[in-house]
């Protein structure tokens, strides 16, 4: 009887694999699997069993796969994603195995991007580019993070990668290895159309897993505190990251009824307060492209221990006309700002560093102007910590009709990428007095926990 992938492990690589590794690894070679579809959650150690896999091959396998290429020529298994550097971490894993094992003394060759085996095997770290792979003896394939993957012209992406490769793993039979490994993302794409397939049971030597990470990490079992922690943060999120689900392409930020929670009836607009002087942050959202649908707004915000206080919303009134478009007169901002600091003294005025470029001119000089740019991951960042807030109860806010609705309205669409925007929703489209609450928010809590969803993210 062939030796079984996890004593391989056990005894020639020295490591012990987790009983749910054994049981994924052993079934690969066993169940004449050639192409597994893994959907496994954040920290199930997917990528370590890709590697082990690999290793396997080459070592155990040597033989088969010999007989099956030229005399003297190379046959190759190779680690490809979305760019070299991640299929450079799925190499590195494999290096690892080997150097820390008495199979360090087989390696004939090594680059930053292969290994080379004195068998004629070779590990190799490619790009998702179909010209990267042609022409060789392609024995196994591991595409890591491919729900993530990016499809750009008829010659890059998942696709083409597969495409390209899948005929040279064919002629090796169920030795063949083709393994597709990702934390979950949306319904469409490669990964996802590849994954129903399996699924379907349709198709022999096809494979799909679908397991959360406390079924495999002995380390985080269910109810632990770093996951209760990341489900308490972001329910959708984490259901994703960790409970290895399919994400929907479009949904809402926030439900209705958390938002209706945090909104304190009994209360207006709050008046500054002589104990958080200091600590109050002004944060304002422009109306972009002049005044439309969009108002100029401003928000003002504080914390109280880890609640976080919306003390006031405001909307500038356009009051000039230039070409016949109503305008908000920039000056009466700025007189609003400097007013408002003198009775606030803001810990920091937050302004757009694109459209706000003339107040931000006219102000830094005297006044603690903090410049934001709004580029993706800064949204992602400050959505990410508004959600925080409201689905742990830990934001106050008065009940302001605009801004509430605003709220309700705003949707997160998801792109294959792994990155995610936030909009005004189908309804309206408007999301202005959100954005001048989001930046506040971002402000206000970059020294608390801000940079959480960064951890999430593959």
């Amino acid at each position: 009887m062939a030796l079984r992938c996890s004593e391989f492990a056990k005894h020639a690589l020295g490591i012990t694999l987790w009983e749910k590794q054994e049981q994924i690894l052993n079934g690969l070679f066993e169940k004449k699997i050639n192409h597994a579809i893994w959907a496994m959650g954040r920290r199930s150690g997917k990528t370590f069993m890709a590697a082990v896999a690999a290793t396997y091959m080459c070592f155990v396998q040597a033989d088969f796969f010999q007989r099956k290429v030229r005399k003297g020529e190379k046959w190759y298994i190779i680690t490809v994603a979305n760019d070299l550097g991640q299929s450079k971490i799925a190499l590195e894993n494999i290096r690892q195995l080997i150097i820390n094992s008495p199979f360090e003394q087989e390696v004939t060759r090594e680059t930053a991007f292969e290994i080379e085996i004195s068998n004629g095997c070779v590990f190799q770290a490619i790009p998702a580019s179909a010209r990267a792979s042609r022409g060789k003896a392609v024995v196994a394939i591991i595409q890591d993070e491919l729900a993530f993957s990016i499809e750009g012209d008829a010659n890059r992406g998942a696709e083409a990668m597969y495409n390209a490769l899948s005929p040279s793993i064919a002629q090796f039979g169920r030795h063949g290895k083709i393994i597709e490994l990702s934390s979950p993302w949306l319904t469409d794409g490669l990964f996802y159309e590849h994954f129903k397939q399996a699924e379907s049971n349709e198709f022999p030597g096809m494979q799909a897993l679908q397991i959360p990470t406390w079924e495999i990490n002995v380390n985080l079992p269910w109810g632990c505190d770093f996951l209760e922690n990341a489900r308490k943060k972001d329910e959708e999120s984490f259901w994703v990251e960790f409970g290895a689900q399919f994400a929907k392409s479009q949904s809402a930020l926030l439900a209705s009824e958390i938002i209706d929670a945090a909104v304190n009836k009994d209360r207006g607009i709050m008046v500054p307060m002589r104990e958080y002087m200091g600590t109050y942050i002004l944060a304002l959202d422009p109306a972009r492209g002049g005044v439309g649908r969009d108002d100029y707004t401003a928000c003002i915000v504080h914390y109280e221990g880890e609640r976080l206080i919306v003390d006031k919303f405001h909307a500038f009134e356009p009051d000039f006309e230039i070409a016949g478009k109503k305008e908000v007169n920039i000056a009466k901002v700025e007189d609003w700002i400097k007013e408002h600091h003198r009775i606030y003294e803001f810990q920091s005025i937050v302004l757009d560093q694109f459209n706000s470029s003339a107040t931000i001119q006219s102000l830094a000089k005297d006044f603690p102007i903090c410049e934001l740019a709004w580029s993706v991951s800064t949204k992602m960042k400050a959505f990410s910590k508004m959600k925080e807030l409201f689905n742990a109860g830990l934001i106050e806010m008065y009940p302001h009709k605009k801004a509430v609705l605003q709220l309700k309205n705003l949707s997160v669409i998801y792109r294959q990428s792994g990155q995610w925007a936030v909009t005004g929703g189908k309804e309206t489209g408007v999301d202005d007095y959100a954005f001048a609450l989001a930046g506040a928010i971002l402000e206000a809590s970059k020294d608390n926990d801000i940079d959480w969803l960064n951890s999430l993210i593959r």
